[in-house]
């Protein structure tokens, strides 16, 4: 028999409120306590985190866009474009493409649909 095996993921959080992001990432870490959460208020930052990650040898598998209006279509789209390999989730807002929309207010079942892009498994 084999099993297989799903290692936590890398996850950054972008949200420029700060309440908001570390609601998000208590919310992840209930679901999947190993998943490595870093946060970020904006593009730069999150690039800053995606750059220090590879550094470790464990790029960034997803990244969580949670920002107002047209910021959140920009900011995944140059995420998307800089981290191919990476997921990009967009909440509450349009995803432009390649990436993935997500209902906001993120609920615990939100939680669940972003995870599942990484190999989560309820």
């Amino acid at each position: 028999m084999i099993t297989a095996v799903v290692l936590a993921p890398s996850i950054v959080l972008v949200d420029a409120r700060t309440a908001s992001r570390t609601h998000t990432a208590g919310l992840i870490r209930n679901r999947w306590p190993d998943a490595r959460v870093h946060e970020s208020a904006d593009l730069a930052g999150a690039l800053a985190e995606a750059a220090e990650l590879a550094q470790d040898t464990h790029p960034t598998e997803l990244f969580i866009v949670d920002l107002a209006g047209a910021a959140a279509a920009d900011t995944a789209r140059a995420l998307r474009e800089r981290h191919p390999s990476a997921q990009v989730a967009v909440v509450g807002g349009t995803a432009p493409a390649g990436c993935q929309a997500v209902a906001a207010p993120l609920s615990p079942e939100g939680v669940e649909q972003l995870l599942a892009l990484v190999g989560w498994e309820a």
